[in-house]
């Protein structure tokens, strides 16, 4: 059976909430990333800022890196955007495998 209005109105409005996650977890795992640069001394905090940590080494062995204010940042947006990547393909594997399979 094909999809009916009902269906893709509620496809439109996953899409959209899937939007609002996304921010919200970007804004969330920014604000965690930034407490853990200034408390890099237990494995939690380097665990949340380890790929901000990886990329700033790649730059650093590539002769670019960034000192001072830039260092900080470079490990916080990157740390936070993939760990919001990662918990939204966790979100939407869930929701796809959750999803109604047409009979």
């Amino acid at each position: 059976m094909g999809a009916g209005p009902l269906e893709g109105q509620r496809q439109r409005l996953m899409r959209i909430r899937l939007r609002y996650l996304a921010i919200a977890l970007f804004i969330l795992s920014g604000i965690a990333a930034a407490v853990a640069v200034t408390r890099l001394n237990n494995l939690a905090a380097f665990i949340v800022i380890a790929p901000g940590y990886l990329v700033q080494a790649w730059l650093f062995e590539a002769h670019r890196a960034l000192g001072g204010f830039g260092y900080q940042l470079t490990m916080v947006a990157v740390s936070a955007l993939v760990w919001t990547l990662i918990i939204l393909s966790l979100t939407v594997t869930v929701r796809l495998l959750r999803r109604p399979r047409a009979a």
